[in-house]
């Protein structure tokens, strides 16, 4: 029973830690995706394999507009070429000023020849500014609406689950001690009882309250509510247990109280110690 208990946290801590990664996940996608525009970036997914090793197939980059007197060889930029305004990411490999502008060559890292054609500066998007790989993945998975249904369906799979092996868990939380051991039985229950305490204590059951004393109101003696015990084992371990003297003296004392009740009522004779 124990060993199933264990394996069932253990199981809803995994599920927990995965919908937190989950949430914090999409969180960073929607972060790349929508908020590089709010500071002027541009995030772009990378498509091809041309700038492999430095830029993988499915990676994102943000990209920063560039001045293009600032460019230089061995820049990395995204640019708009042809007709259906295509998106390129390469390498500078020369930069070259026209009578009619700046034009610039670019080299992808894994073609083993430049580009064909001069670009001018004015189709360049801007430098590449940050590159994570794969988050190019996460941000089309996103950007589709059978994407967010995908990730909205797993989100709420995974919190099922957690709940479902919560509801499984044997509630003993409440009553363990912070080390995670079972707490001792009440100090007035008897010895031969501890054993039916610690099976409901295991079960989550409430440990039954311990009997108080009382003083009667007439003030003749002591008195326990009805079902408690009061032998001698009932106070095992009661550090505030009277002594022999302490009750001697306290049935004298109710012996004396008792005489003067019944002399004032004309019954009975004084009672000496």
């Amino acid at each position: 029973m124990r060993i199933l208990a264990g394996a069932t946290t253990v199981l809803r801590r995994i599920v927990d830690i995965g919908l937190l990664a989950l949430i914090l996940v999409v969180l960073f996608g929607v972060l790349l995706g929508k908020g590089a525009p709010l500071v002027g970036r541009q995030s772009i997914v990378i498509g091809g394999s041309s700038m492999e090793p430095a830029i993988h197939l499915g990676a994102a980059i943000v990209v920063q507009p560039v001045d293009p007197a600032t460019l230089a060889v061995g820049d990395v930029v995204s640019m708009q070429i042809g007709p259906e305004r295509t998106t390129y990411t390469h390498r500078i490999v020369a930069v070259v000023d026209r009578a009619d502008g700046r034009w610039i060559r670019t080299k992808g890292d894994s073609n083993p020849v430049p580009d064909p054609t001069l670009v001018p500066v004015s189709a360049i998007i801007g430098r590449v500014e940050l590159n994570v790989p794969f988050a190019g993945y996460l941000l089309a998975l996103l950007s589709i609406p059978v994407g967010v249904i995908f990730v909205v369906g797993l989100a709420a799979t995974l919190l099922a689950i957690a709940w479902l092996l919560e509801s499984l868990e044997p509630d003993t939380r409440s009553v363990r001690r912070r080390d995670g051991s079972l707490p001792d039985a009440p100090a007035g229950v008897d010895p031969s009882r501890r054993r039916a305490l610690d099976l409901e204590i295991t079960r989550g059951e409430p440990i039954p309250a311990r009997p108080t004393r009382m003083t009667l109101a007439n003030g003749l003696g002591p008195a326990w509510p009805a079902g408690a015990a009061m032998g001698s084992a009932a106070g095992t371990g009661d550090a505030t247990r009277p002594t022999v003297r302490q009750q001697i003296d306290r049935s004298h004392a109710v012996r004396r109280r008792r005489a003067r009740w019944l002399s004032g009522r004309g019954h009975g004779r004084p009672v000496s110690d």
